[in-house]
């Protein structure tokens, strides 16, 4: 039976809400039957429209998850209809699969050891114990910060594909509000007050300045004084906030120290409920606090391949010779080092492992 209370699923754009309001109003529809199983959950039916099911449900189940009675909602519409609980189990599974289902080329049950990731598992994440344990920690409330650190090309921003992979499986729990500032799209020079505004769009908070001639320091120290102000104290969302891409050409050290100030907001509680990661932020300098993990993202080199690529074997039920998993990783690497982009390695990775497991499996090898 699935367990939904641990999970975040007041976001009414969030697929696996969307399942359930799917279902449910295939499955219960008519005033009465609507208000009998909203009144079992302890939701009040006088609320919602319950003349129109979908309607009803669509504005019904985020309410029920925010206030932890969505379990309950659930396994009272299971007693009676059994079917119903089936067919959410079935394609709860299937939007959790990573390449979309039970005939995808890759699966794993644990999406924190997942090692391909998002559409058709097209995505390859190379290692990353750090971040899947720094990720795990910040979703079970031990940390509230993460920096992760790492050479030039080394996958720190990389790192979005692995966030975003546990988000959809419903891990990262408290997940309500998901925002991402990312220096990736913008061209020209990057500066704190652009990176402010940049958020407290993304959050939905209407905070500008006039035009002024004050200093950017002023000004910006004005915007985050404003952004504690108007930022949610007490409405039980968890915000995860990205701040990705601080070390990349045209990012002015004005935007790094705005990530500087965020961290210490965070840690200070002044921004309740958030969880803070920020990649390409050289940690030195940054005040050691309880709250903050760092990862520093090791190089990808012939060793770490080979352990990869062990993984995936063990993954996968394959029994592979120390022979196999030595030449998988000089095809990865036919180019020779230093190794080219990450992209790159990535393509190469899953075009190895299917040559060698999946295609050779299916021929009977």
């Amino acid at each position: 039976m699935l367990r939904l209370d641990d999970l975040s699923l007041a976001d009414p754009g969030d697929p696996r809400t969307k399942l359930i309001v799917q279902l449910l109003t295939k499955s219960v529809y008519g005033a009465a039957p609507v208000a009998t199983y909203l009144e079992a959950a302890g939701l009040t039916p006088g609320l919602y429209n319950i003349d129109i099911a979908k309607i009803a449900w669509a504005a019904a189940v985020p309410d029920a998850a925010r206030n932890s009675q969505l379990q309950t909602l659930i396994d009272r519409v299971a007693e009676d209809k059994p079917a119903f609980i089936r067919e959410l189990e079935r394609q709860w599974q299937d939007l959790l699969a990573p390449s979309g289902g039970e005939h995808a080329w890759y699966h794993h049950d644990d999406p924190y050891s997942c090692t391909f990731v998002g559409l058709r598992a097209s995505r390859a994440v190379i290692d990353r114990s750090g971040l899947r344990r720094g990720l795990q920690e910040l979703a079970t409330d031990q940390y509230w910060i993460l920096v992760v650190s790492g050479q030039a090309r080394s996958g720190k921003s990389h790192s979005w594909v692995l966030i975003d992979h546990l988000r959809k499986a419903g891990k990262l729990t408290g997940v309500h509000r998901f925002v991402r500032v990312t220096t990736h799209d913008w061209s020209g020079d990057v500066t704190g007050e652009d990176l402010v505004e940049s958020l407290m769009d993304k959050l939905g908070l209407d905070i500008r300045l006039t035009p002024s001639r004050e200093l950017e320091d002023a000004r910006i120290r004005k915007l985050l004084d404003r952004l504690v102000g108007h930022y949610p104290q007490s409405d039980d969302v968890t915000r995860w906030i990205i701040l990705d891409g601080l070390d990349r050409p045209g990012v002015q050290n004005s935007a790094r120290d705005v990530a500087k100030r965020l961290i210490s907001l965070v840690d200070e509680g002044e921004l309740p409920r958030t969880r803070l990661i920020v990649t390409g932020l050289n940690a030195l300098g940054l005040t050691i606090a309880h709250t903050i993990r760092f990862e520093e993202i090791p190089s990808i080199d012939r060793a770490l391949l080979r352990s990869f690529f062990q993984d995936v074997a063990t993954q996968m039920g394959r029994a592979v010779t120390a022979e196999e998993l030595d030449s998988c990783v000089t095809e990865v690497l036919k180019t020779g080092e230093p190794l080219p982009d990450l992209r790159d390695i990535e393509d190469a990775v899953i075009k190895q492992v299917k040559k060698c497991w999946v295609d050779g499996a299916r021929d009977g090898d």
